[in-house]
């Protein structure tokens, strides 16, 4: 008699969808590295899947070149966006565990109104922010030219303060900090106040060491987003090319491309190879990032529970 199990057709269903599901999400990333390979004759060969019958690493090399570099500064605007990093994963993530600690263990009048009324912030387009955002960056008294009433200036625009101060505060990172901080026992804190600590060293020494997890989603999370980060930049700095980050400028450049191989200046047609190479490029820090913090992400998003 065959005591094999019998196969589950709803196995096979979902194992079918994840397949296609995963082929899906991986195929833009392999058509960029194949396209990044072709020139932009072979390139149109075979436009839905441009495979490199004959591969070349000019585009890439087009990148370090010194005309390149003289026009683009490219690494000035890696360093402008690694300051945009570090700054939005120190800041608003200290904000972040201090307020959730605050909304998940104080107890003080108006604490759950307060909090839905952060909550009820999500509920807004971000892009309904942008026009007074920038109102408010070009008026900022005493900056760029403006007297003490915020006129007569140009404020925070084209100036990189205008990248740094808004964003400082995340209402979902204060969210899932909060959540967080339920799903951890009393008991821990109890023990450390009997011991004569503080708030800030049970902050330090207790929670800190357990919130690694989410904390490392954070990051993932606040570094994806300001490397990404292309619409605030080119609003608030798209006239000073020094404090350009990484999108902005590589969106600025992506023209450049054809006249370092040789084309006339003053061509206007999109080089596809060159602007695959580009975004290879720029898409390595990300999946390096995730590979070293891989285990800690993954753990950190199964301890998120939403518990109120």
């Amino acid at each position: 008699m065959d005591k094999r199990a019998a196969v589950d057709p709803g196995r096979i269903f979902i194992y079918a969808f994840l397949i296609i599901g995963s082929i899906m999400m991986v195929y833009p990333m392999i058509y960029a590295v194949m396209g990044s390979l072709n020139t932009m004759k072979t390139f149109f060969i075979t436009p839905w899947f441009p495979f490199p019958y004959q591969p070349t690493f000019e585009n890439y090399l087009a990148i370090f070149t010194p005309t390149f570099n003289k026009t683009a500064p490219l690494g000035k605007w890696i360093i402008n966006t690694l300051i945009r990093i570090a700054w939005f994963i120190v800041v608003p993530g200290t904000v972040a565990v201090l307020a959730g600690y605050v909304f998940a263990r104080l107890k003080f009048w108006g604490r759950d109104a307060a909090f839905l009324y952060l909550l009820s912030s999500l509920m807004i387009p971000g892009i309904v922010f942008w026009i007074p955002t920038y109102v408010i960056m070009a008026r900022w008294p005493g900056v760029g030219g403006n007297n003490w009433m915020g006129q007569g200036g140009h404020g925070f625009v084209n100036e990189f303060g205008g990248l740094m101060i808004p964003g400082l505060v995340s209402v979902f990172y204060i969210f899932m900090m909060r959540q967080t901080f339920y799903t951890i026992p009393g008991d821990f804190e109890e023990a450390a106040r009997v011991d004569g600590a503080n708030t800030l060293r049970v902050l330090w020494d207790i929670y800190l060491p357990m919130l690694k997890p989410v904390l490392t989603v954070l990051v993932i999370f606040q570094f994806v987003n300001i490397w990404n980060d292309y619409q605030w930049p080119l609003i608030i700095s798209s006239g000073n090319p020094q404090i350009w980050t990484m999108s902005l400028g590589i969106q600025r450049i992506l023209l450049l491309g054809n006249q370092l191989k040789g084309m006339p200046a003053g061509t206007s047609f999109v080089d596809y190879p060159f602007s695959f190479a580009m975004a290879v490029l720029a898409t390595i820090p990300l999946i390096i990032l995730f590979l070293r913090l891989q285990s800690y992400f993954v753990e950190g998003v199964q301890g998120f529970a939403l518990k109120g």
